[in-house]
């Protein structure tokens, strides 16, 4: 007879699973609207906002806390916390695109306080989960982690003055945008990368120097990005290049490190570490842009496919792996479900993102419908566990 598994593993486990179902509702949003901004035109700022506040920062809002919570062997938060703080996430998500789209100054202020308020939460439950933890061994990641949200609550405080039409529309928007997909999503990632990538290939935790001196470079990199406020643009490119580096530097320590056995979980490993890969060919692509005084802009291919084939990439690789764990038993017959036939989706991803950078939308919306439909086709399908009956 199977011992039960701790409380604090299923209560992560239920955060997890309650994250990544919002992430899927905002992600549809996203898909949808997309579709109508290709189909009848107009500005693509709703979709790439549903989801990177909405699906992203909720699926880096549950898999931070879970990751905390397990791998630093702690018990969870206060209930009201996680609630609170998706509660929060959620209501002011809806709050700016709505506010937004519909040009009323004051739901943005309140969708973006309130989104501001769910980041700082966030942050306090994961600080709260560790100092009740006796292993320093996720320390390192809790710091890429309270970092990644300090950029974010500035880059939603710009966004937000932004959206208001406070702020001006040129420096600050760069700064909003470098903090928020540099810093917020980038040095999460990177923080993850190693323990996520070994966990795929069923191996301990992997972190050598070069993790301790990404945690530097990305504190240099979140200043020099923040320091384009008031100084040059190239700061914020310098900043971008740096940022790329370290992303570089550790997955690159990782692989080597793992070599074949990550190979193991094909599908979540491929489509985590090619988006990765895409993150920090765009902050080089951008950063270097910017030294030399021409920016790839907002909107931009280049920008489009860092945020579709990477950040999207290693949102549907980690749900590829942790959506099975999540679940439950049986969880060896989900997770070969999510990895059978590798090369449909990790195909459909990278076509998507190259066919932005060619010019062909036509083909990215095609490529990117069978993404998505090909990954809730296997969500969908996922078994779930079966309750025995009490005895």
């Amino acid at each position: 007879m199977t011992s039960p598994r701790p409380r604090r593993v299923v209560a992560s486990h239920r955060l997890l699973r309650v994250a990544f179902a919002t992430s899927g509702a905002f992600a549809t949003v996203a898909l949808a609207w997309a579709a109508i901004v290709a189909v009848r035109g107009g500005a693509w700022w709703g979709p790439l906002h549903a989801f990177l506040i909405g699906a992203v920062l909720a699926s880096i809002s549950g898999a931070t806390q879970m990751f905390t919570i397990t791998w630093a062997n702690a018990p969870p938060p206060p209930r009201w916390m996680p609630i609170g703080q998706g509660s929060a996430l959620v209501a002011g998500t809806v709050a700016v695109l709505v506010g937004v789209t519909a040009s009323v100054p004051s739901l943005v202020w309140a969708g973006g306080s309130t989104v501001v308020a769910s980041l700082v939460l966030l942050a306090a439950s994961l600080v709260q989960v560790i100092r009740q933890s006796l292993l320093r061994r996720f320390d390192l990641s809790l710091r890429f982690y309270l970092l990644a949200l300090a950029c974010g609550i500035v880059g939603v405080t710009l966004g937000t003055l932004l959206g208001t039409g406070v702020a001006d529309l040129g420096v600050a928007r760069l700064v909003h945008l470098h903090l928020n997909l540099v810093g917020l999503v980038g040095f999460t990632i990177i923080g993850t990368l190693p323990t996520l990538l070994p966990t795929f290939a069923h191996h301990r935790m992997v972190s050598g120097r070069e993790a301790v001196a990404a945690w530097w470079a990305c504190v240099a990199a979140a200043g020099l990005i923040a320091a384009g406020l008031v100084g040059p643009v190239w700061l914020v490119g310098a900043g971008a290049v740096l940022a790329g580096t370290s992303g570089a530097v550790v997955l690159g320590g990782i692989v080597g490190r793992l070599g074949r056995r990550a190979l193991k979980e094909t599908l979540p490993y491929l489509q985590v570490t090619s988006g990765v890969v895409w993150l920090v060919a765009w902050t080089f692509a951008d950063g270097v842009g910017l030294l030399r005084g021409v920016p790839t802009g907002r909107f931009a291919p280049w920008t489009a496919a860092a945020v579709v084939a990477g950040v999207g990439q290693v949102l549907a690789g980690s749900i590829a792996y942790l959506a099975p764990v999540a679940l439950g038993p049986p969880i060896g017959d989900n997770l070969r479900r999510m990895g059978q036939v590798p090369g449909v989706p990790w195909a459909a991803a990278n076509l998507m993102g190259l066919s932005l950078i060619a010019g062909f939308p036509a083909a990215a919306a095609v490529a990117g419908a069978v993404w998505f439909a090909d990954l809730a086709r296997r969500a969908v399908g996922l078994r779930r566990p079966v309750r025995e009956p009490a005895r």
